[in-house]
């Protein structure tokens, strides 16, 4: 009988353990959770910090926004669809960057008189040129009409930034938060709109 009593109580010990084992488990899946949210609320409030770098190249920072894969298909579903275009497998998926640009050249050349062949025929024309390191540009005029070619270079450079929690002096392996720098090398192009987004597994 005895017998009987200790095992009915290791049992029930057990069981509480076992109780109290999983709701803290939970506890700290829904605190997670929960932190996630706030980061994700405090990345949507806040704009896009803009800055400048050796005082002529565009750079910009963003904090990142955390999603998992079916709230990335739900809120970002045409990047979700070029995303698969690109026969990328979600669950391979661990972060999307977007930046948006803009370029804004200030053109200054000196017109050469010039003459092209069209059709055995020679046609008086202006030809400009001018570039640098990062663009190029060439135009004809003619009587009738304005060719031209225009090509912009520019070279992205992305740095994350992770920074971890601290258990008194020591690093822990939990998050605090991450953050995207992107600096565009161009001097000529400047950083509209920056978005970075990490895919939680």
């Amino acid at each position: 009988m005895k017998k009987w009593v200790y095992i009915v109580i290791a049992a029930a010990i057990l069981a509480v353990v076992a109780i109290i084992w999983g709701q803290s488990a939970r506890i700290t899946q829904l605190k997670d959770e929960r932190n996630r949210y706030e980061r994700n609320t405090e990345t949507l409030l806040s704009n896009v910090e803009h800055y400048r770098v050796r005082d002529s190249l565009n750079a910009a920072r963003v904090q990142s926004l955390e999603l998992t894969v079916q709230e990335y298909e739900r809120f970002r579903a045409d990047d979700a669809a070029l995303i698969k275009e690109l026969k990328q497998r979600n669950r391979d998926l661990a972060a999307v960057n977007k930046t948006q640009s803009q370029t804004i050249i200030d053109l200054r050349a000196i017109p050469r008189d010039t003459v092209v062949i069209r059709d055995s025929v020679r046609v008086s024309s202006v030809a400009v040129h001018c570039g640098d390191a990062w663009y190029n540009f060439d135009g004809l005029l003619t009587k009738d009409e304005f060719t031209g070619k225009m090509e912009h270079r520019d070279s992205l450079l992305l740095v994350e930034s992770v920074r971890y929690k601290r258990f008194l002096w020591w690093k822990t392996k939990r998050i605090k938060d991450r953050q995207l720098d992107c600096v565009s090398k161009s001097p000529h192009n400047s950083i509209r709109g920056l978005e970075y987004v990490v895919i939680e597994k």
